[in-house]
């Protein structure tokens, strides 16, 4: 069977000695209250600064892309703890040695937090002073305002001077390419190349054209000569004397400047009434015109070399004139965008707007917020009480378990 635990004992000494309770309680109480008397009194002063918005975005070229600032919001509180800035603080503060002696006991009496909204900074100061208090808060949030612009400004200059040495080089780089060119000039043959290539692709085109004419000469002398092969007779028509002449006239035409010639003496007649005299005329005719037409083959085979290389010639020079444009042009284009970009950050950097500024200093507080008297006394009382009661049950549970072992 369980053994049972009989409570009864316990409540009747609470109950036989509840005066006692809460006598306890009163003179921890009074005591309680009396000593918060003698505690130093500590009062808070609190001062905001505002994160200001960023200033307006200046963009000259679109192809840089200059990217809003942001700001760190959640590090301000953290860069208002720094130990450079509190040594500043502390060096600037007139406290008693004895009172703060280092800046790690000074850091022990501020707080830096975010306020309901991130851009509100609140610098706390504790002290037991009111008006040091207050004084702390507000030079302490005068410093960290100006520390704080003064690192963002710093770290605008140093942007400006990244793209003015960026700026340099573009400018030395333009120099060279334009100079490369200048040089470029001096060695180009473009024009007499062309010149050149225009005069010998007129020679072509005449000889292709001599050529041409000379082969419908052929066909046609081809087609007297076997209608003059088919006639009976030994004269020759009137009409056929003309075909000859008007080929012999034709022929003349395209031997042009070659160096072979068909020689008709003055006093042959070239409308000869003669088949014979005709023909054996147009055998001569048409020798003449082939040896003229081997010719201009010979004279197309010749030119053909000089043709390619002087294209060749002017491509490599065309090439050349095209990537050394180029590399200005780029020059050119990294010069100016870059010299935007300068005027950009230049004007950027003058903007004495800053990211921080004191929204509010901390007036002398009336009251301090510690120590709350009311609250110690109460505690004190509370706990002199339970203690006191914990006293009672342990006395009482110690006597029963001396009964149980007397009786067993």
């Amino acid at each position: 069977m369980e053994e049972e635990i009989d409570l009864r004992p316990y409540i009747e000494t609470l109950i036989k000695n509840w005066k006692g309770i809460i006598g306890t309680g009163l003179i921890a109480t009074i005591v309680a209250f009396g000593i918060s008397f003698l505690l130093p009194p500590t009062y808070e002063a609190t001062s905001l600064v505002a994160i200001t918005e960023t200033r307006q975005n200046i963009q000259f070229d679109p192809r840089i892309q200059t990217e809003e600032d942001q700001q760190p919001l959640q590090a301000f509180p953290q860069l208002a703890m720094s130990d450079e800035l509190l040594q500043q603080l502390f060096e600037q503060l007139a406290l008693p040695q004895t009172d703060v002696e280092s800046v790690q006991e000074l850091s022990k009496l501020l707080e830096a937090q975010s306020g309901a909204d991130p851009s509100l900074i609140q610098l706390t100061a504790d002290y037991k002073e009111a008006e040091m208090a207050t004084q702390i808060a507000n030079l302490w949030a005068e410093l960290f305002v100006e520390w704080a612009n003064e690192i963002y400004r710093d770290s605008n200059g140093e942007q400006l001077a990244f793209y003015e040495n960026q700026l340099a080089g573009a400018e030395t780089d333009l120099a060279t390419t334009e100079q490369a060119l200048v040089d470029f000039q001096l060695r180009n043959r473009s024009s007499i190349v062309e010149n050149r290539l225009s005069a010998l692709n007129q020679v072509e085109a005449q000889y292709l054209a001599d050529q041409k004419q000379i082969t419908f000469l052929l066909q046609d002398l081809t087609g007297l000569q076997t209608q003059l092969a088919l006639q009976n007779s030994t004269d020759v028509t009137w009409a056929d004397q003309l075909t000859v002449l008007n080929l012999q006239l034709q022929a003349f035409g395209a031997q042009g400047d070659g160096g072979v010639q068909f020689q008709v003496g003055s006093g042959t007649d070239l409308t000869s009434a003669s088949r014979r005299e005709q023909q054996a005329y147009l055998d001569g005719l048409q020798a003449t015109l082939e040896t003229r037409l081997d010719e201009i083959e010979l004279n197309l085979i010749e030119l053909e070399p000089e043709i390619l290389a002087l294209q060749q010639e002017k491509q490599v020079l065309l090439v050349e004139a095209n990537r050394l444009q180029r590399n200005v042009s780029v020059a050119e284009e990294t010069y100016t965008t870059l010299a935007r970009k300068v005027d950009e950050e230049r004007i950027t950097s003058q903007d004495v707007m800053n990211s921080l500024r004191l929204a509010s200093n901390s007036v002398v507080p009336d009251e301090p917020v510690s120590p709350h008297r009311s609250i110690i006394a109460l505690v004190s009382g509370f706990l002199g009480g339970s203690l006191m009661i914990f006293a009672l049950l342990g006395r009482e549970w110690w006597s029963v378990s001396e009964e149980v072992t007397s009786a067993s």
